[in-house]
């Protein structure tokens, strides 16, 4: 325990410090090496077309629960940080999903009992820019109870975002993404492409009532972990959010999402000035 600040340790709950150990550094305040230099001596591959992404944009998210545990060394998601506008408080979202039997808990928590489910909820960068993990606020829940049909259909679970942790915002695009485009899934993946590689071209097949269809462009590629990933405009502006795929031979990779106008009535449906 030579790196972590021994106060800083014992307030973590047992769940997060097992989590810790399994990392090879830690810190409370981890150093921020250069984005630049690390970029360098990695080789990250850039494909072409794709946009620009800044370290701390997308993060792997890791929750202890009174229901269990979620993530921990075998990493479940991906999720990214945004502002509904320049005065709103900035929130962190991922796939509601994340939080069910899908990855080991007793239940499917819902909208309405995250707050009271939910002890604490840590974030690692998905590309290495730092080694540390940062501790992030309680989950939102819909101002109003009966709209939690509405964060169910849309799987998206939102966080606060506290103390001095600033991730790189992205931001909500007004665009309306169309057939036949093509989009960028912003995370690292596990395998059929190298792990520094930010940005993953799809092409989108369809989009109905919010929902997008699409195909990724790499038939190779590891989907594992990608749920929650933000989905990329060729300008870097959200196009939406990633939530779940398949590897259907011989088609391919598929995936399918919501928009970034989904996304942000969901998240304007919520209490963010609690």
């Amino acid at each position: 325990m030579n790196v972590i600040d021994r106060a800083c340790w014992a307030k973590l709950p047992s769940a997060a410090v097992l989590f810790l150990t399994l990392l090879s550094t830690l810190g409370c305040e981890p150093a921020s090496p250069s984005p630049s230099a690390r970029d360098a001596r990695r080789g990250v591959q850039k494909p072409e077309g794709a946009p620009d992404v800044k370290e701390y944009t997308a993060w792997r998210p890791f929750f202890t629960t009174d229901y269990g545990v979620v993530s921990g060394s075998d990493m479940v998601g991906t999720g990214f940080a945004f502002r509904l506008s320049e005065e709103s408080k900035p929130v962190f979202v991922t796939a509601l999903h994340l939080l069910g039997t899908v990855n080991g808990l007793e239940k499917d928590l819902l909208p309405n009992e995250l707050d009271e489910s939910i002890e604490s909820t840590f974030l690692s960068d998905v590309f290495g820019a730092t080694d540390g993990v940062k501790q992030i606020g309680m989950p939102y829940q819909p101002c109003d109870p009966e709209n939690e049909n509405e964060a169910i259909q849309t799987d998206v679970v939102a966080f606060d975002l506290v103390g001095r942790f600033k991730p790189e915002f992205l931001e909500l695009s007004d665009e309306t993404v169309q057939p036949g485009q093509r989009l960028w899934m912003v995370t690292a993946v596990f395998a059929g492409a190298s792990p520094s590689q930010k940005c993953h071209a799809l092409k989108v097949v369809d989009v109905e009532d919010g929902r997008i269809r699409y195909r990724f462009e790499n038939d190779r590629l590891s989907l594992k972990a990608t749920d929650g990933a933000p989905l990329l405009f060729d300008s870097g502006l959200v196009a939406g959010m990633h939530q779940g795929g398949t590897a259907d031979e011989p088609q391919g990779v598929s995936g399918h999402g919501i928009t970034s106008d989904v996304l942000r009535r969901v998240i304007e449906s919520m209490c963010l000035d609690r």
